[in-house]
């Protein structure tokens, strides 16, 4: 499988809203050490500045092979997101970069993000951010960008209930989704994306916040299907978002 990373450490100096963050570089570093260990295939991995709103901008820079969210079958995120206190129904969840271009940074993910159509690739889009997957919200924003997308995650919470910044979360989160080849493999056996994030989500969030799993199906039942037991690694056939599944688990 191929993979990307984005993280953004730094916003307040190149003139975004802060605070600026420590910790995410290192945390999409960890992640990826692990897909390379398990022999997977790093296409980009962009810090700061270079990571761009216009990346997960469906039509926008998604496709962009410098560094794209739907030129992989695997993005992971590491930055801000936006939260509201609280959330409602029809609130927009976010993605808040701090690029050098593709301007704006802040991305509408329900109205400006769709993964997969055309001749986007990304199956597995994992966001480390705060509050890009508010449940109340969830029917909202989170069927649009299910276009050939299979599965998603993320956490829903409020400026009081948050997202902390932690290398912890990203690196168990890859080791679990990635596994060890053999002989090494029973360290750390591979498990399905929604139970890896439901272990690994919970890791340095505020009380209140929960890890978020979101899966794509044709019906229900192969909604669900996909949100319990898909493997980064099945290569199902992309879904049909007729329906959506999710699963969370709060702190």
């Amino acid at each position: 499988m191929r993979y990307s990373t984005g993280a953004v450490n730094v916003y307040v100096a190149n003139g975004c809203s802060g605070p600026d963050l420590k910790l995410c570089i290192k945390e999409a570093n960890a992640f990826a050490a692990w897909y390379q260990v398990s022999g997977h295939t790093s296409v980009s991995r962009w810090q700061d500045g270079n990571v761009w709103g216009s990346d997960f901008r469906d039509g926008g820079g998604d496709l962009d092979p410098g560094g794209g969210a739907d030129i992989t079958e695997i993005y992971f995120y590491s930055g801000h997101g936006t939260c509201q206190n609280p959330p409602t129904s029809t609130s927009p969840d976010f993605i808040s970069t701090c690029g050098n271009f593709g301007k704006p940074s802040r991305v509408d993910i329900g109205a400006e993000c769709g993964f997969g159509n055309g001749s986007g690739t990304l199956q597995f889009l994992f966001l480390d951010a705060s509050c890009p997957m508010d449940l109340v919200s969830i029917t909202t924003n989170w069927f649009a960008p299910f276009a050939g997308l299979h599965m998603a995650v993320g956490h829903s919470g409020t400026s009081n209930a948050d997202t902390l910044d932690s290398v912890d979360r990203g690196s168990q989160f890859g080791a679990r989704t990635a596994g060890l080849p053999d002989p090494a493999g029973w360290l750390f056996p591979q498990q399905s994306v929604g139970d890896a994030w439901m272990a690994t989500g919970t890791i340095d969030i505020q009380s209140g916040c929960s890890a978020v799993v979101v899966a794509a199906g044709r019906t229900e039942s192969e909604a669900v299907d996909r949100r319990e037991h898909e493997r980064i690694d099945d290569h199902r056939a992309d879904p049909d978002s007729t329906w959506i599944a999710w699963r969370w688990r709060t702190r």
